[in-house]
């Protein structure tokens, strides 16, 4: 054996043990060590039916440059190369090979023959004699000439009688093996007879497989059904490339864009990936079946795109990522994919171990007979080809198993839903029971609820009909409206209801109005009783349902005597509005009159004042004239404050009394109008004390002052001569209160939630004069300023008058009060601070 068959050889081995392994590169080392012992003796072609080829001259032609004349005319290039007998793989190679065979033909064995190459799959084998310059012979998938009609590659050769030298030049992607032989075409016609029919039949039975499944997942839509269907035509079409059944048929491998039969198997494995998907319970097991199957079943897509569409047949420039590798890498992951499902509980998947696991015997049997290790017979070449119908046939097994679970699981949920069913009857039967006798129960007292009703219908104060919907005849009538409408006879003695409406319009009003609202409750109509009377009622009616037929309750009130009442509140009224406009007149007429005396009085009081204080002025050398003096100013400013009073009480009678609000600072009004009150009543002695801080109010100070004045007055009217007016301001809260203290004869107590009432005095003021206006014209004005006043006796003597005034904050000592001092025996005597 030459060096350049070593090299190609060990070249080819190396590759091997790259796809399968070390043990398989070990024994294919040691064939190669051993196939010295290959006869290397001319085969004799005597006329038998078959005869087969072996080499005696391999050589690998590194850049395919040698041409069949080199080798012609250089008969040492296989001098060192050993004897080959052609079903040995010699490993993967891109470059081509170059076979010699010494043959000898017997004349009598001279004739037309058919050079047959066992394997269906190869790009090109071309022949060349020496008897002839041109190739006398070309097959494969790639041959430039048309081969003949066969499901292994095969071509005509005519072989004369003589010794010759045959040249085979081969070139393919898959491993170098070429098992040849001629053939006579009678004794080939018979012996292939037999194999193409199991070839069929094996092919026949995987397409079956596909299309019932196909048909299965049409019938009855179901994923999984489609998904093997599809693992299964792929894997048809890959097993009809292998066994060369689509030349047979077609003349040549189905054109699915590339001619590479491995494509088949890759697509096979992708349906295969996908099926597993669709089966196994990603539910619980997805955390790793996705990952461990998702990455390959992606790849095979997109290297399945690549090779179809973008590159040649038969160019994989990435051989490890080759559509063989490929399908290896989904097999690997089908196998692991099922032994984990099965170790995590789920029994089908063993069925798809046994099915991965039969192509996985298949590829190491490819594996082997690629490496050299097996030669390449029909039982080392088929076996591969159909283990997927065993895989097939293990998926369909553990479809069955996965059904037969599913019904196990259908049947024991029909069960547990029969169970859940009888159980659900008696419950539902105990539930009707008891409907029942809640049905009877409602029964009775519904029936005591109606006696009960009509018991209280009867009693009712007040007629009542039930009356049908639709024609108004009565259906029941209590005791008064049997009395009002039939003289107390029966409920069929009641004429139809419309006819104890005065106006018939009205009861269409009525029954309007029932339709749109769904009652009617106290409308005024016009009626008449079974004699013809009329009268006016307050009429209520509603829709109700009685004894199962739609009908209408009409209660009626007799308004009549209502009615005749607010007749003569009306008249009542237009002579109370007759008598109010005679008083309107009279307090005009009043006011009129107060105006024409104030008006009569100021003119000569202010000619007095005027006149007094000319006096005073001419009478400042003479002392003793000076009290005089003060007395008549004091007179005139008392009936200056009468006439004030007067107005006032008229202003507070008509539009109301108006306020001039302004700040002011309470100890400083009240010292103001004590000292006003003590100057006018100078046998009194006023004590003013002024507790706590600074104080400031808002309010009409002018109204305020009278208010004032008017108790300060009246304690001293009511007080005996020489007695103490004690006058207090301090503030109780957010108030400031004022008391005036006299030691007078009190208030009776019967009389003191009166003594604040318009022109009433008490009983034991004897011949005191009074008007009964002051206290009157108090409490107004402080009630105008959201203040109070009251009365109380004091325990030793005499009333206390207090009133109470809100107060209002201040941020500044424009209002802070001022000491009074000590005055003498004229003037008041103040006690306290301000």
């Amino acid at each position: 054996m030459n060096g350049t068959v070593w090299r190609g050889m060990a070249h080819g081995a190396r590759r091997v043990a790259r796809a399968a392994g070390p043990l398989p590169f070990v024994l294919a080392v040691l064939l190669l060590l051993t196939a010295g012992v290959v006869r290397a003796d001319p085969i004799l072609i005597d006329g038998s039916g078959r005869v087969e080829l072996a080499f005696d001259g391999v050589l690998n032609d590194t850049g395919s440059r040698r041409t069949a004349a080199d080798l012609r005319h250089d008969p040492a290039a296989f001098a060192a190369s050993a004897p080959w007998p052609g079903r040995i793989s010699l490993g993967f190679t891109p470059d081509a090979v170059w076979l010699r065979s010494e043959i000898v033909v017997l004349p009598a064995a001279a004739g037309r023959y058919v050079l047959m190459l066992d394997v269906p799959n190869f790009e090109r084998l071309e022949v060349w004699g020496s008897w002839a310059e041109a190739p006398v012979a070309a097959m494969g998938d790639d041959a430039a000439v048309e081969p003949l009609r066969a499901w292994r590659h095969a071509a005509a050769l005519d072989l004369p009688a003589g010794r010759h030298t045959l040249w085979f030049r081969a070139v393919t992607s898959g491993p170098i093996a070429v098992p040849l032989a001629l053939w006579r075409p009678d004794a080939l016609a018979v012996a292939e007879q037999p194999e193409i029919f199991a070839h069929t039949v094996l092919t026949a039975a995987a397409a079956l497989l596909g299309v019932g499944a196909l048909l299965l997942a049409a019938v009855i839509p179901n994923l999984a059904m489609a998904l093997y269907a599809g693992s299964a035509l792929a894997s048809t079409g890959h097993i009809m490339a292998m066994n060369g059944l689509d030349k047979l048929m077609w003349g040549g491998h189905l054109p699915i864009g590339t001619n590479n039969p491995f494509v088949w198997l890759a697509g096979s494995g992708v349906f295969g990936i996908a099926f597993l998907f669709s089966v196994l319970p990603l539910r619980r097991h997805g955390r790793w079946v996705l990952p461990v199957v998702g990455v390959p079943v992606v790849l095979g897509l997109v290297l399945l795109v690549v090779y179809t569409l973008f590159l040649p047949d038969g160019d994989y420039t990435l051989n490890l990522l080759g559509p063989r590798n490929l399908a290896l890498l989904i097999l690997a992951a089908g196998v692991v994919a099922s032994v984990q499902s099965r170790l995590m509980g789920y029994r089908p998947a063993g069925y798809m171990v046994l099915g991965w696991l039969a192509l996985v015997a298949g590829n190491v049997v490819a594996a082997l007979r690629n490496a050299g290790v097996l030669p390449f017979t029909g039982l080392t070449y088929f076996l591969p080809v159909y283990a997927p119908i065993v895989e097939m046939l293990f998926f369909a097994a553990m479809l069955a198993a996965q059904l037969r679970l599913l019904r196990v699981e259908k049947d024991e949920a029909q069960r547990a839903l029969v169970v859940a069913l009888r159980r659900n009857e008696e419950e539902l039967a105990e539930r009707v029971a008891a409907r029942t006798a809640d049905l009877d129960r409602a029964n009775a007292l519904l029936s005591a609820r109606e006696a009960q009703l009509r018991l209280i219908l009867e009693a009712a104060p007040m007629p009542i009909v039930v009356f049908q919907a639709a024609c108004g005849s009565p259906l029941y009538t209590n005791r008064r409206m049997r009395d009002l409408l039939a003289g107390g006879g029966e409920t069929g003695a009641v004429p139809d209801i419309r006819s104890i409406y005065q106006t018939p319009d009205d009861g269409d009003r009525l029954a309007a109005a029932l339709e749109r609202d769904g009652f009617v409750e106290n409308a005024e109509v016009a009626m008449r009783d079974g004699a013809g009377n009329h009268f006016w009622a307050l009429a209520s009616m509603v829709a109700i349902d009685y004894r199962g037929q739609p009908a209408s309750l009409l209660a009626i009130n007799d308004i009549s005597r209502r009615r005749q009442l607010e007749q003569e509140l009306v008249k009542a009224k237009e002579m109370a509005e007759a008598a109010a406009g005679l008083e309107r007149a009279a307090r005009d007429a009043q006011r009129q009159f107060l105006a024409m005396i104030s008006h009569e009085f100021r003119t000569p009081l202010a000619v007095i004042s005027t006149a007094v204080q000319y006096l005073q002025r001419k009478a400042e050398a003479d002392p003793a004239s000076e009290p005089r003096l003060s007395r008549i100013r004091r007179a005139v400013g008392h009936m200056n404050g009468m006439i004030d009073a007067c107005l006032l009480d008229d202003r507070i009678e008509g539009a109301g009394l108006l306020l001039r609000t302004s700040l002011f600072d309470p100890a400083v009004l009240v010292r103001r109008i004590a000292d006003a009150a003590q100057s006018g009543a100078p046998q009194h002695v006023f004590s003013l004390t002024v507790t706590g801080e600074a104080l400031a109010a808002a309010g009409d100070e002018q109204l305020l002052g009278m208010a004032l004045s008017n108790l300060m007055e009246n304690a001293v009217k009511y007080s005996p001569p020489g007695s103490i007016v004690e006058v207090t301001l301090k503030r109780s809260g957010n108030d400031v209160a004022v008391a005036v203290a006299d030691r007078g004869q009190g208030i009776p107590a019967e009389e003191a939630g009166r003594i604040f009432e318009k022109y009433y005095r008490c009983g034991n003021v004897g011949r005191v004069p009074g008007a009964g206006l002051g206290l009157y014209l108090t409490r107004h004005i402080v009630t105008a300023h959201g203040g109070t006043a009251g009365v109380r006796n004091r325990p030793d003597g005499g009333a206390v008058f207090t009133i109470r005034l809100p107060l209002q904050s201040t941020t500044d000592g424009d209002y802070r009060a001022a000491p009074v001092p000590e005055t003498g025996p004229d003037g008041p005597a103040w006690n306290g601070a301000a």
